[in-house]
């Protein structure tokens, strides 16, 4: 029952983009007649050129790219950092440390959007992409390191033992010895925080004005609401599977590390 349940559910969200990709393919004539469910008669490729560049979505790419990049990376490293210490370090305040980040994912983000919006205009960090990177780097956070802190749980106690007999110190240790044994973990943390940024939109739609600065979900957006593409619904749809892509691409590239990496990481979680 539950493997029909789930491939019925894989089926509905394979027919939905197979039908997308469908109608990007097509005219605006055609998908507005009489057969809207029907196979493009021909591929109009120069939709996604038009989508690229008269749309503005390679501008849109390109903001998401870095923005998402950007944050991703700099979630991970802080994630790494501060995990390792809560999991293969003995102290006081272990388990109040871990509960204060846990609490971010037990606490809706409608309570701190307020002031983190306040926070960000006192900084002069509105309309910024370095302000979306960093909301979006911390957003990550609470969910990085629950999945990281469980990684290095699985990993043996006699690492730091060994390499504390070699006279190398807690970063030593860490850099040279854990952060190897950490792909799975870190594989997994970095393709769920890529797609969460790469697909984000109302911190995108609050934080961001200006047209140059907006992320794909955000401009795509901006676009069905325009007077000149709200009803130029195939390249729309071409916007929809350009922002598609990357992420199925990771995602296939890195699915079987990142299940190892949460599998690991429940183990001990």
């Amino acid at each position: 029952m539950i493997y029909l349940a789930l491939g019925t559910i894989a089926f509905s969200a394979a027919s939905a983009f197979a039908w997308v990709l469908n109608v990007s393919l097509k005219t605006n004539q055609e998908f507005l007649g009489t057969r809207p469910w029907s196979i493009a008669d021909e591929f109009h490729l120069e939709n996604y050129a038009n989508a690229w560049t008269n749309a503005d979505v390679g501008a849109y790419f390109g903001n998401s790219v870095v923005v998402s990049i950007t944050s991703t990376v700099l979630g991970v490293v802080v994630s790494a950092f501060a995990a390792y210490p809560i999991a293969r370090i003995p102290f006081r305040l272990n388990g109040a440390v871990l509960a204060v980040f846990l609490m971010g994912l037990m606490v809706p983000w409608m309570v701190t959007f307020i002031p983190l919006y306040l926070t960000l205009q006192d900084l002069g960090l509105l309309d910024t992409r370095i302000g979306l990177i960093l909301v979006y780097a911390t957003y990550n956070l609470p969910f990085n390191i629950f999945v990281l802190v469980g990684f290095l749980r699985t990993l043996p106690r006699e690492l730091e033992e060994a390499a504390a007999v070699d006279g190398a110190g807690p970063t030593t240790t860490f850099v040279r010895v854990i952060l190897p044994l950490l792909g799975p973990g870190l594989a997994s943390v970095t393709i769920i925080s890529f797609l969460n940024n790469w697909n984000e939109f109302f911190y995108a739609l609050v934080l961001i004005h200006s047209p140059s600065k907006m992320t794909l979900p955000l401009g795509l957006f901006q676009l069905g609401q325009a007077a000149d593409y709200g009803t130029n619904w195939v390249t729309l749809f071409a916007g929809m599977i350009i922002t598609a892509l990357p992420v199925l691409i990771l995602f296939a590239l890195l699915q079987k590390q990142v299940t190892k990496g949460l599998t690991a990481g429940a183990l001990k979680g």
